[in-house]
């Protein structure tokens, strides 16, 4: 187990990040390495291109910016640059060293210097098309034929143009301006060339203590005194074999060793067998009780979801759209973000004004309970946090809505605890059966 409370690991494993990135050189690229963990991370969150759906960018951010944000520094100072040791503001605020708002993650979102692209999930399926290098790109509209520089993509239609940066293609942009959406965040062929740059995996001890030291309460990685790898693999949705190819678990690794000889590693904290990681398979198999492998099961399986059509009762979604729609007619733009585990439902702006809005509905008299994560943002957000409840909610007819702005503040709540049990996506695959079969 990784002890992730102590001031004095944290700031060595912040040391061993930095020479890590200092011993790959220039081709370790530390930003876009944190922009690969915060996907994995809300992997259940972030639309696949697949699904026709897409997260606005103000939505991705922060999420990012929840990810690498430590709880006990300030707005203006608090999201950590791992790799560097360096805390940046959370976007839209103005750093302590800045004069305007920070912008931290945005360019590195988009084609002109990131890993976005305008192009079809057919294509953004192919590796030949993932790996084909962007100056080469069938798309692009060149003012030098072969260079970068100028470029632009005749599939984005506001004409952005590119700043000479050839990167991976992580995010299809949607040409419509609705946002992202994830290519196959399973494909470690795409994404290891920037983690591990020429199989120079990442030490994992000293990622992990970075990650979870003095996180988002409202986030696992906000709850964890102690880590073992099986949940650090459980809570960035890692199978075994993204594991072994991202991550050094050696414990004779020189910086994971490092670590474990300091003196605030707290006796008795070790991987463990989660060290001895299979080169395949799923991730709860290096956990400490095994979970049973299928051994029919060869590669991936064949998914046999049923479709089946909504309850007759309230489950959130209609009141969510009830509330949304109520902002949108008062001036407010709304994006339904409830899927997207933030903290709240809808994201609302109404010129400068932002609005984050939780939706708690009841087919009765209401007394809405919030999750951790919605009990954080709306500390965080204070005056700009807002419940929207409906009670007696009847989707089919006339609703009313109670708004109240800054619950944490002004409203009294019982806090409550509850365990919930998370089952990893590489583990409930390889036993789905058809409905016939049930």
């Amino acid at each position: 187990m990784v002890p992730v409370t102590s001031g004095v690991l944290f700031a060595d494993a912040l040391t061993c990040l930095a020479e890590h990135k200092r011993s790959i050189g220039g081709a370790f690229r530390g930003r876009f390495v944190q922009i690969f963990l915060g996907m994995k991370f809300f992997q259940n969150s972030i639309p696949s291109m697949y699904s026709g759906s897409f997260i606005a960018t103000e939505v991705l951010q922060s999420l990012l910016d929840d990810l690498f944000a430590k709880i006990s520094r300030p707005a203006n100072s608090c999201v950590l640059s791992i790799f560097e040791g360096n805390y940046l503001a959370r976007t839209g605020l103005v750093g302590t060293a800045n004069r305007t708002a920070q912008n931290t993650w945005r360019n590195n979102l988009n084609l002109q210097k990131g890993i976005g692209c305008y192009a079809p999930a057919a294509e953004l399926s192919s590796p030949t098309f993932l790996n084909q290098v962007r100056s080469q790109c069938r798309h692009l509209q060149t003012i030098t034929p072969g260079s970068l520089a100028g470029a632009r993509c005749s599939l984005c239609a506001t004409g952005a143009a590119y700043r000479s940066e050839s990167h991976r293609k992580w995010l299809r942009i949607d040409p419509g301006g609705n946002g992202y959406a994830a290519t196959d965040l399973q494909n470690s062929a795409n994404f290891a060339p920037y983690v591990a740059p020429g199989g120079s995996r990442i030490p994992v001890l000293p990622l992990i203590v970075a990650l979870y030291h003095d996180a988002d309460p409202g986030l696992s990685v906000g709850t964890r005194p102690v880590v073992s790898l099986a949940d650090f693999a459980s809570d960035f949705n890692l199978s075994a074999q993204e594991v072994s190819t991202y991550f050094d678990v050696s414990k004779s690794h020189p910086l994971n060793a490092r670590l474990t000889n300091s003196a605030a590693w707290s006796a008795g904290s070790s991987l463990g067998n989660a060290a001895r990681v299979p080169s395949n398979g799923p991730a709860a198999s290096f956990a400490a009780t095994p979970a049973p492998v299928a051994p029919s099961v060869i590669g991936q399986p064949v998914l046999g979801g049923s479709p089946i059509a909504p309850p007759n009762t309230n489950n959130g979604w209609d009141a969510e759209q009830y509330a949304a729609s109520a902002l949108i007619a008062a001036g407010w733009t709304a994006h339904v973000v409830s899927r997207q585990q933030l903290g709240y439902d809808i994201f609302a702006q109404r010129g400068t004004q932002k609005r984050y809005v939780e939706v708690k509905s009841s087919l009765g008299l209401c007394s809405p309970a919030l999750t951790a994560r919605e009990w954080q943002q709306a500390i965080y957000h204070s005056n700009s946090y807002v419940l929207a409840i409906v009670e007696n909610f009847n989707p089919s007819a006339q609703n009313v809505v109670y708004w109240v702005r800054d619950p944490a503040n002004r409203c009294s709540a019982t806090p409550q605890t509850t365990v919930t049990h998370t089952i990893a996506r590489s583990s409930w695959a390889a036993f789905a059966i058809p409905l016939s079969s049930i």
